[in-house]
Order: C-alpha cells, then sequence, then structure tokens
C-alpha cells in the first residue's frame, strides 16, 4: 500500500481449524485493517498513522478501536495546538453527516473538545441544527447536545430553538424532554414558570390528544411547584374530559373526551388530593380502563386497586 510499504500487514483471521463462519472480508479491507493494526503495534503516532485510522472509518465507522488509536495520535500531533484540533474537528463533522447514529463519533468528539484550549459553544449549535433537521428525534445528536450546553455552560439558544422545533412539530417529545432538560438546570424564575404553563397550554388546545406535552405539564407541576396543581390547571384540564371523572355521573358510552391523556392528569391529581376527591380519581382511571384507554386496562385496574387499599 503506497505510503506504507516498509509495513506488512497483520493477518485479520483467527486461525482457528474448528471456526464455525469466517468473515469474507474484501482485500481492501484486509491491507487497510491489518496495516492500521500493525501501525497500532508498533505505537506509531505519525500523520500517516492518522490518515490511515480515516480510512478505517470510513470502511468500517463503528470500529472503535481505530477512534481510540486515532485519538492517541491526535493528543501526540497536536499537543494542545488549537488550529490542528479545528482541523480535526472539521473532519468530525465531514465524518459525521454520513454517519448520523454512530456513537462512537460522539464520544470522540467530546474527547476533542476536553483537549482543546479553546473550544467554541457557537461552532458546534450550526452542525447539531443541521442535523436535528435531518432526524428531529436523533438520540444520538439530543445527547451530544445536552453535552455540549453543559460543557460550556450556555443555555442561551435552548428555549429559542426547542419552540422553534415544536412549531413544526408539538408532537416532537425530544424536543418536549429537551426543554425540561433546560428549565432544570436554568432555576427559571415563578413568572418564567407561570408563562411556560401558558406556553403548554395553547399546545394542548392545539393537539390536546398528545402524551409529550401532558408529560411536560405534568413535570412543570412535579419539579417546580411540589406537586401543587392549583384550581385553574385542573379546570383547564376539566375541559377536555367533558366530566366524566365525576364519580356522581353514570359513564355514558356516548360521551367523547377530547384527550384521554387530560383524564389521566386528572386522576393523578385526584389521587395527589386525596379524601374527598379518591372516588373521582376511581372513576377516571375506571373510565380509562373501560373506554378511552383500554389498551392499558391492566394498569389503570392496578391504579385502583392501590387507591383502594390505601
Amino acid at each position: 500500500m503506497e505510503g506504507y510499504e516498509d509495513i506488512s500487514p497483520l493477518p485479520l483471521d483467527t486461525g482457528f481449524k474448528d471456526e464455525l463462519c469466517q468473515i469474507m472480508y474484501t482485500d481492501e479491507y484486509r491491507m487497510v485493517v491489518g496495516t492500521a493494526r500493525a501501525l497500532m503495534e508498533r505505537r506509531e503516532y505519525s500523520e500517516r498513522a492518522k490518515e490511515l485510522t480515516g480510512r478505517v472509518i470510513d470502511l468500517a465507522p463503528a470500529y472503535y478501536t481505530a477512534w481510540n488509536y486515532r485519538f492517541d495520535i491526535l493528543m501526540h500531533l497536536a499537543n494542545g495546538n488549537a488550529e490542528l484540533l479545528n482541523q480535526e474537528l472539521e473532519w468530525i463533522d465531514e465524518v459525521t453527516l454520513n454517519n448520523p447514529k454512530n456513537y462512537q463519533i460522539w464520544s470522540y468528539k467530546e474527547a476533542v473538545l476536553k483537549n482543546h484550549p479553546s473550544p467554541s459553544c457557537k461552532r458546534e449549535l450550526p452542525i447539531l441544527q443541521l442535523m436535528l433537521d435531518d432526524d428531529t428525534k436523533n438520540y444520538h445528536v439530543w445527547s451530544f447536545r445536552k453535552w455540549c450546553i453543559l460543557f460550556f455552560g450556555d443555555f442561551t439558544h435552548e428555549l429559542a430553538y426547542t419552540e422553534m422545533l415544536l412549531e413544526r412539530d408539538v408532537y416532537n417529545n425530544s424536543a418536549w424532554t429537551h426543554r425540561m432538560f433546560v428549565l432544570k438546570y436554568t432555576s427559571p424564575s415563578n413568572d418564567h414558570l407561570l408563562e411556560e404553563i401558558e406556553f403548554v397550554k395553547a399546545k394542548i388546545k392545539l393537539v390536546p390528544q398528545n402524551v409529550s406535552v401532558w408529560t411536560y405539564l405534568r413535570g412543570l407541576y412535579e419539579n417546580f411547584f411540589n406537586a401543587n396543581y392549583d384550581d385553574r390547571i385542573v379546570q383547564f384540564t376539566k375541559n377536555f374530559t367533558h366530566g366524566v371523572e365525576d364519580e356522581q355521573a353514570e359513564m355514558n358510552v356516548n360521551v367523547e373526551v377530547e384527550s384521554s391523556f387530560a383524564l389521566e392528569f386528572l386522576a393523578h391529581v385526584y389521587t395527589l388530593r386525596g379524601g374527598a376527591m379518591i372516588p373521582k380519581a376511581i372513576q377516571a382511571y375506571k373510565g380509562l380502563a373501560t373506554r378511552y384507554d383500554p389498551i392499558r386496562k391492566n394498569m389503570w385496574e392496578r391504579k385502583i386497586a392501590k387507591i383502594t387499599a390505601s
């Protein structure tokens, strides 16, 4: 192989006589990976070794040994040089766009940023937005974005960014989850939280049967208001259940609720309030079990049993 004539590629076969299934490597793969393994064995930390790891990663993007070797090479060559590390970040971005769900890429990028003398959060956000535009629920990208804003301590753009995504798709659970993550780390004021509740209510009115937004609303009260659900949010929620949770009313099979998640929300609130609200909670869970969410009937019945046993 040109540039590596002094290197004898190591074999990739195990050599076991009783091996049940031999991997059918291509000649290119045998040559490239075998040469890289030989360089690893020699502990060569050179520019040509780094270039070869790039070729290995092109052939096998999830080959974590190649990623580890490349990082060792980079640390030897760069030695804190920002320009070389920036070049590496640009290379990572190119690889990332072709392998958006490769776990190794994100761990490698975190390691590079940790060893960068002057890393920039602003540099990272455009590529992350580009990738989330392509797949708004890419777990790997969201996880890295969380790591990134924690690493840089910069939450400046996050609420506006999630709001933009939710305008595009109100069902985007990843955006709702990220939004809650941001609030937990930024200690919002009470006024901000009240504004957030109004924001959520507007999204519920838009699409009442959306589990993500009801879960987020519940998270606001559980995390920031000590699970003290006020009468206003209860009355707002009742607008989507048409009173089927009223223990005085017979279950009317002709009544359609606008949101089974609203009924679940009320059942949870009434359970927390206890006392005279328990019959309402039981009625709500019965409605979910028999008509409005029968696919989870066993769970609703267990909740009823738990309430009545306490």
